[in-house]
């Protein structure tokens, strides 16, 4: 099984376990006062799931793929939900300039990474 599979399948299952529990699970009775954003933490929900189904069609369909292309592509479709998820636990951190950098550079990676794609696809 190709690694942007398995990636995906983990941020799926991360998706549909994990976060509701940090939402409505033992988490939010332990820790009351832990979740700051309940909205961030939806959308990085929503956002684990769909880029687990990006990351299981890109790792079946658009085989084989480069390095150049999979790490890019695994590194950012990790980083961008993962970033809501801290923003829902933080949301004073996107004031940061180093944290506005990690936003900034976890998009251009997947966008490189799905630019990448597209072009060598067409080509």
């Amino acid at each position: 099984m190709h690694l942007l599979v398995r990636l995906g399948l983990l941020e799926i299952a991360f998706s549909a376990l994990a976060v509701p529990l940090l939402l409505y699970g033992p988490a939010q009775r332990l820790f009351p006062h832990l979740l700051k954003d309940r909205r961030q933490l939806l959308q990085a929900h929503l956002d684990y799931f769909l880029m687990g189904i990006l990351l299981i069609l890109a790792g079946t369909v658009l085989q084989p793929l480069p390095g150049w292309i999979t790490l890019p592509l695994a590194l950012g479709s990790l980083g961008n939900p993962s970033l809501f998820l801290v923003n829902a636990l933080r949301p004073d951190l996107p004031q940061k300039p180093l944290y506005r950098g990690l936003i900034m550079l976890s998009g251009l990676l997947a966008a490189f990474a799905w630019a990448g794609m597209a072009v060598r696809a067409v080509i």
